[in-house]
């Protein structure tokens, strides 16, 4: 989605009479002083979590985020209690939060479709705090009910965001009990029980310094020492657990058959009938935001589900499912990360990884999520391309890990043709007509979605103005929830002034209000010179051909020169055509890559080919 983003000076210092100034260093907001956290796991896979956490705030940011601690639980699974929290001064006095601090209320999610969600937030305030003041909490948390009957998995991420003075993970667990673990960047392992019937397992972490985070790079989770304990021998065993109680949920009952019938009356393509199905769901069932780690992982019978048109991302799934089988078509579950995390542990933990359901249809080879509500059948939202998913079946009746399609330049296009005319006074006055598919119409679509009525022409002009063009501008557009045909859209713009006339002089070509994905797009976010983390990068096809009209007397009698670019992440053309009084300008750029994505070994690649683009993108027309 396109992103305006606007700097803020950082913190300057003045250096001397010559009053140098030098960029602020990284600070992070929090400063790890102790994280001691033990888990005991009972032979059914039930367990008691206790932690006490001791955090430093360093910076104005931190006071903000750290004023009060949100802790979500489902009443269903398991009891949550504060059993201390308090803030320490940063002279060392202790002020404790009283009770009447700690306050519980349903979650957002509970209160909206109470049906389908029993989570809970205890909320902490802590008195106080400022920067240089610590906070501690803690916290006992009691597993009546395992999310998956018989199987314990957790993970503990410490992201590299912020520094570790110290950290300690302990798994008490029966002897009898197989874990599996995976514990990269910490040091530990087994240690001696005080016990014969009970194992030991103990990680520790000290002194981490943090890392920068890097805008639009994948989570810290996929980069930073973590702790993943479980008692799942495989990601296949993951998918056998949730089919097992998700698959019945999705039989097909007769108020399924007559919808699933009336929904596809006239229609006797298979592959037809499962896209007006989808486009059913996606469009007509309220999808409400709740992850695989609240309310279960069991999602509700289709029938109620049917009726209540809402459910989170797993009940979706499953109603499309039923609808699905009643016509004779197979489909199949998808477990993934909604989120940027691109990495899955050595291990088989799906708890903290995967938070999203999505579909797949074997006969047509197709990942569909109609949660998504606003991507086409058979398109997938930009940040699940390339992601590891688990699929329930395979096709041999098992669990698989599979990667999700990444989308390649001929499934996302982007197309966008301006017309422009200058007049005498030098007035820029144009239109455009943008269209798109794949992964680049649902960007579209969100942005589009996003916006309140009446807010268009205000969002016209600041894109406008970040080209540096003083204009005004609005949009006219379809139906975004219209899923049967790509979303095609024009815009109008007017730049007062955009050229001084008469000549001579120079002017860049003039962007005018083009593309929600134009070419600027593309390469935003790409001025680092090195990075230290991947970054997604999705592949595309982008073309804008723009036409100016020249004022009356008018010329350029020299036009730039083409330009030709071959890069390993793609190629870009532009070419620039006169007849009389008109210009034509064509840019073409190709991003074709196997991977999502861009390894800082790649990145500097890249960023060659964003420098060489964007020069071209800043080409003036010499006139007189």
């Amino acid at each position: 989605m396109r992103k305006i983003i606007q700097v803020a000076a950082a913190a300057m210092v003045v250096a001397g009479p010559c009053a140098q100034l030098q960029a602020a260093e990284f600070q992070p907001n929090f400063t790890i002083i102790s994280d001691d956290i033990t888990y005991t796991v009972n032979a059914d896979a039930t367990y008691t979590k206790d932690e006490t956490e001791t955090l430093r705030l360093n910076t104005e940011q931190s006071v903000k985020q750290g004023s009060q601690i949100s802790l979500r639980y489902s009443t269903s699974l398991e009891d949550l209690e504060v059993r201390d929290a308090y803030t320490t001064t940063k002279d060392g006095k202790r002020i404790d939060v009283t009770p009447d601090k700690i306050m519980e209320q349903q979650s957002a999610e509970s209160a909206g479709a109470p049906m389908f969600d029993d989570s809970k937030v205890k909320t902490v305030i802590f008195p106080a705090i400022e920067p240089g003041s610590t906070i501690t909490l803690s916290e006992h948390r009691t597993r009546r009910k395992a999310m998956f009957p018989g199987q314990f998995s957790e993970i503990e991420y410490f992201r590299d965001h912020s520094d570790v003075r110290s950290a300690v993970v302990t798994v008490r667990a029966p002897a009898s009990l197989k874990l599996y673990m995976d514990a990269p960047g910490m040091n530990g392992g087994q240690v001696t029980s005080d016990k014969p019937d009970t194992q030991v397992w103990r990680w520790t972490l000290e002194n981490k310094p943090a890392h920068a985070p890097e805008l639009d790079s994948v989570s810290a989770n996929d980069h930073s020492p973590h702790v993943a304990v479980t008692t799942f021998p495989s990601f296949a065993a993951v998918g056998a657990a949730y089919q097992e109680r998700a698959a019945p949920k999705a039989a097909v009952t007769p108020a399924v058959q007559a919808q699933a019938d009336l929904l596809t009356k006239g229609i006797t393509d298979r592959k037809e009938q499962a896209e007006a199905l989808y486009n059913w769901v996606s469009t007509h069932v309220r999808y409400v935001a709740i992850t695989l780690e609240f309310g279960g992982v069991v999602p509700h019978d289709a029938d109620a589900i049917l009726k209540a048109e809402y459910g989170d991302c797993k009940d979706h799934v499953t109603l499309l499912e039923a609808l699905l089988a009643a016509k004779g078509i197979k489909s199949t579950p998808v477990l993934l990360n909604s989120g940027n995390q691109y990495s899955l542990p050595g291990v088989a933990a799906p708890l903290g990884v995967f938070d999203h359901v999505i579909t797949y249809l074997p006969d047509f080879k197709l990942y569909v999520d109609s949660t998504a509500g606003l991507a086409r059948f058979g398109t997938l939202p930009g940040p699940e391309l390339g992601k590891s998913g688990l699929v329930m079946d395979d096709g041999s009746g098992n669990a698989k890990i599979v990667e999700l399609p990444n989308g390649t330049p001929d499934s996302a296009q982007d197309r966008t043709t301006t017309r422009i005319t200058l007049n005498s006074d030098g007035d820029v006055k144009g239109t455009s007509e943008v269209e798109s598919t794949g992964s680049l119409d649902w960007i579209s679509r969100e942005v589009f979605a996003s916006l309140a009525p009446g807010v268009e022409p205000q969002i016209a002009s600041r894109l406008m103005s970040v080209t540096g063009q003083n204009g005004t501008g609005s949009y006219q557009h379809g139906d975004m929830h219209d899923l049967t045909k790509p979303l095609a859209y024009r815009t109008e713009f007017q730049v007062p002034g955009y050229v001084q006339l008469p000549g001579p002089g120079a002017t860049p070509v003039p962007a005018g209000l083009g593309s929600l994905n134009d070419l600027a797009f593309t390469f935003e976010g790409l001025g680092p010179e090195r990075r230290d983390f991947a970054m997604p990068f999705l592949n595309r096809h982008v073309t804008e051909t723009t036409i100016i009209t020249l004022a009356d007397g008018m010329t350029v009698p020299n036009l730039p020169k083409p330009v030709k670019i071959v890069s390993p992440f793609g190629t870009y053309s532009a070419t620039y055509v006169a007849d009389g009084r008109t210009i034509t300008v064509t840019r073409d750029l190709v991003i074709s890559k196997q991977s999502i994505l861009v390894q800082p070994d790649e990145y500097p690649e890249l960023r060659k080919l964003a420098l060489a683009v964007t020069r071209d993108l800043r080409t003036q027309l010499l006139y007189n």
